[in-house]
């Protein structure tokens, strides 16, 4: 009976003893991963701003409220503060360029919803529509809404780098105007090509776009 308890009581403590002494040292070595990333993580330095880093440098790439639509880019780690805030105002381009084509393009094809004709034959207007909105809104100007760096200093290499975080807006009046503008020219080409559809849905997305508008 002895022979039997001991069989089954020793695995056990030995079971318990490994576990311990596992579990202590996968402990000290997250307690060293820690302590070195905290170590060799950059320093801010210096900011444009006192506080830490404003909220909107972490928000979705594309928002919208009542005032406008705002478009984020940001850049980490560059050599030069003018290169990074550069490549920042180019990544916050690039997402306003592809938001702006989805939601202009979403809204555009609502004007051929319901149309006998193949969404294909229509669609070349919803197209051309789009790139007219966006075209508009590049001539009326894009410019920094606000703007955000950091200077750091990385003890990995032990240099100083630089963080930046632009946001483009643009206004709502500014979008409405871009696609009342776009529609115009819709209803221009529809008249053109004598496309009696086309035009149909154009003069009903101008009456829409204005009664929005006003």
């Amino acid at each position: 009976m002895k022979s039997v308890i001991q069989k089954v009581w020793w695995p056990a403590v030995l079971l318990f003893t490994v576990v311990l002494v596992t579990g202590c040292g996968t402990s000290k070595v997250a307690k060293q991963k820690t302590l070195k990333a905290e170590i060799y993580k950059p320093v801010v330095v210096e900011s444009s701003e006192k506080d830490k880093r404003p909220d909107w440098t972490s928000e979705n790439p594309f928002h919208e409220d009542d005032d406008g639509l705002y478009f984020t880019g940001g850049c980490m780690g560059g050599a030069d503060y003018a290169v990074t805030l550069r490549l920042a105002k180019a990544e916050a381009m690039k997402n306003l360029l592809e938001s702006i084509h989805v939601k202009a393009r979403t809204e555009f094809s609502t004007a051929i919803n319901g149309q006998n004709r193949a969404d294909e034959d229509l669609g070349r207007y919803v197209s051309d529509a789009v790139g007219w909105t966006v075209e508009n809104l590049e001539i009326a100007g894009i410019r920094p809404n606000q703007i955000f760096y950091e200077q750091v200093f990385d003890p990995v290499s032990q240099r100083f780098k630089y963080n930046s975080w632009v946001q483009l807006k643009i206004p709502s009046t500014d979008y409405a105007k871009a696609k009342i503008d776009a529609a115009s020219r819709w209803l221009k080409k529809a008249l053109q090509e004598k496309d009696a559809d086309a035009e149909e849905k154009a003069l009903d997305l101008l009456e829409k776009l204005n009664q929005e508008d006003a």
